[in-house]
């Protein structure tokens, strides 16, 4: 008994002198959260003259986050009725392409690679003052600007400084966005699918390119689609997404405004830091 003591009292001592393992608490990661995988639809190109789609879409009984280009023929009414009735409405910032352009594909403010950060965050302004009580903004065009991670810094930093959320809508595939949020130290947001992609405008492409980015929600816990009114979607974009909106929920997925997504999203970068 003696010799067993001695052993007992010999080996809580040494674990006395042993390192204590420290465990991490659980971050509260979005995927680990006990809300629903998030899915928010942005739809492009309200304003334009072309308004094909815009009336189905009022029909609409989720959430949609409607990007309105400034200045244009029909911005002004599209913020009152899409507002009225209970949609986020951004600013769809025009930039420029990478290609030539015609300007009036622009519209009259757009923010051009030669700009300096004064004259885009002058831009900037001009345009959310039009569009007004906005909470965020993305991306008209601008698959030159979004390849300029000066501009784009400069983009971040001004979202930043105004409490807005900035979403990247990819329309080229480059880093130097995603690069500068990083250096911003802002939380990225970016389009997962374009639901007319590959110029396949058709009522069946859009339902599909919908449940795929319902399935990317279930896979990253969130997931972001752009779609558009006018010639770019249309109708048939409008349709899909009435049609296929509650076989989405059945999924098991939420349908969110972006900004809802982004709050979610920038809890989640704070408890990870």
């Amino acid at each position: 008994m003696k010799k067993i003591f001695l052993f007992i009292s010999v080996f809580c001592s040494i674990l006395c002198f042993l390192p204590k393992i420290k465990t991490s608490p659980k971050t509260n990661s979005f995927a680990e959260a006990s809300t629903k995988p998030m899915m928010s639809i942005v739809i492009d190109d309200f304003g334009s003259y072309d308004q094909s789609g815009v009336e189905i879409l009022k029909k609409s009984t989720v959430p949609l986050t409607c990007a309105v280009i400034p200045f244009v023929d029909n911005t002004k009414q599209n913020i009152i009725d899409f507002k009225n009735l209970g949609h986020e409405i951004i600013l769809h910032m025009p930039m420029e392409s990478h290609v030539h352009l015609p300007e009036d594909w622009y519209g009259p403010v757009y923010i051009k690679n030669t700009d300096s950060i004064e004259n885009v965050n002058k831009k900037l302004t001009e345009c959310l003052n039009e569009i007004d009580d906005v909470k965020g903004f993305n991306i008209h065009i601008g698959s030159g600007v979004s390849q300029n991670k000066t501009l784009m810094k400069a983009v971040y930093e001004f979202a930043k400084s105004n409490h807005l959320y900035f979403l990247d809508s990819r329309t080229i595939e480059t880093k130097a966005t995603e690069n500068a949020s990083a250096e911003t130290q802002s939380v990225y947001l970016g389009r997962d699918v374009f639901l007319e992609a590959d110029k396949n405008r058709s009522y069946s492409g859009v339902c599909q390119r919908l449940l795929e980015g319902a399935n990317i929600a279930i896979k990253n816990g969130h997931a972001i689609v752009i779609g558009h009114v006018g010639a770019e979607g249309g109708e048939n974009t409008a349709k899909a997404i009435l049609d296929t909106v509650s076989k989405i929920q059945e999924m098991g997925v939420e349908i969110v405004p972006l900004s809802k997504l982004h709050s979610h999203l920038s809890s989640n970068k704070k408890v990870c830091e």
